[in-house]
């Protein structure tokens, strides 16, 4: 089974159990943690909810997104259409849910893994967190309600999470406010059992204060200033003259970064970073659907996929291939409304 699902005293744990996939969510792990929340809301016995992942490396890597590139050889488009429909359905489920939901979060924490963890009330990390949306790489964008959570942070730092995909390791991570505590991997197991039996959810935030470690950030606050000056503007060719005028070795490195994603993706992740701040979740997620659908229509995302998780030869052939030949028609086209096929939380 790829969701292991127990009680323990007065907690429900969802154990993300695909290690060797490192723990990568497919839509029937979607519809089950789905039906498990539906069950847990009327269950008086459950105080709380438990996420954590199987294995030593990943608390969840995102979504199975190779499955979509299958399909594309197929006569169906099914998959690309529910996957994300229910996803996010979930992701807003988890944000709105009555009961708390605590994660206990290890290793790789990436795409669909941010969505389980991030809208949920408690984010307990490990020492060894690595943190990233890595959307753009494979001609996609920041998704799972990240839109929200990103434009969310102090000054651009989102926006340049999404656009460069940077992956940030747990003191970076506690220092963005986007996990509350560290402690060590091996003390995961007591802090689920002293969960589990806490009746008043208040105390919950306590719990592993005793067991917290100290960490220090030890990259993003050096360049909190040159992010925010860099990544105020509202182009991405904005963005890239101003780094280019930093000319230190942060702003070169950016500068890599961004050069090797899609250029579509850049421009749409831009716009909906800087649309999802004045929005609620509701709507961010409705937008991020709507992105999904035309990403699933377009090219970028199965070149991306091949180049990064096929072929894994990290040379993709982006179309358009620049900046420069991206259209406002083809931006606006991420946007549009769906009618009827539009997301309904």
């Amino acid at each position: 089974m790829a969701i292991d699902y127990y009680k323990n005293k007065n907690a429900a744990i969802i154990n993300l159990n695909r290690p060797q996939y490192l723990n990568t969510l497919n839509f029937e792990m979607i519809k089950e943690i789905d039906a498990i929340l539906k069950d847990v809301e009327t269950n008086n016995s459950i105080k709380m909810i438990i996420f954590k992942g199987e294995g030593d490396k990943a608390f969840c890597a995102g979504g199975d997104v190779k499955s979509f590139y299958e399909e594309k050889f197929t006569d169906s488009n099914t998959l690309r259409k529910n996957f994300f429909y229910e996803e996010y359905k979930l992701n807003y489920k988890i944000r709105t849910f009555e009961k708390p939901i605590i994660s206990l979060v290890h290793g790789i924490c990436m795409g669909g893994g941010v969505g389980l963890a991030m809208h949920g009330d408690l984010v307990i990390a490990s020492e060894n967190v690595t943190f990233a949306m890595p959307e753009t790489a494979i001609g996609l964008f920041p998704d799972v309600g990240a839109g929200k959570i990103l434009s969310n942070l102090e000054g651009d730092l989102g926006l340049y999470l999404a656009l460069t995909g940077k992956r940030v390791k747990t003191a970076d991570l506690i220092f963005l406010g986007l996990a509350n505590q560290c402690v060590k991997r091996s003390d995961f197991e007591k802090i689920e059992q002293e969960l589990s039996l806490l009746e008043k959810e208040e105390d919950m935030f306590s719990i592993a204060k005793d067991l917290s470690i100290k960490t220090e950030p030890v990259y993003l606050p050096k360049y909190v200033n040159d992010i925010n000056n860099c990544f105020k503007f509202n182009s991405i060719e904005e963005i890239i003259e101003a780094l280019r005028g930093k000319n230190n070795e942060w702003s070169k490195e950016t500068i890599d970064l961004i050069n090797k994603m899609s250029p579509t993706s850049l421009k749409i992740t831009l716009k909906q970073i800087r649309l999802a701040k004045n929005m609620t979740l509701s709507e961010d997620l409705t937008m991020e659907y709507r992105m999904s659908q035309a990403c699933m229509n377009g090219h970028d995302f199965y070149e991306g996929v091949r180049s990064v998780l096929v072929d894994k030869d990290y040379s993709p052939k982006w179309n358009p291939s620049s900046l420069k030949n991206i259209s406002d028609d083809i931006i606006d086209e991420h946007f549009k409304s769906l009618g009827s096929n539009d997301l309904i939380l």
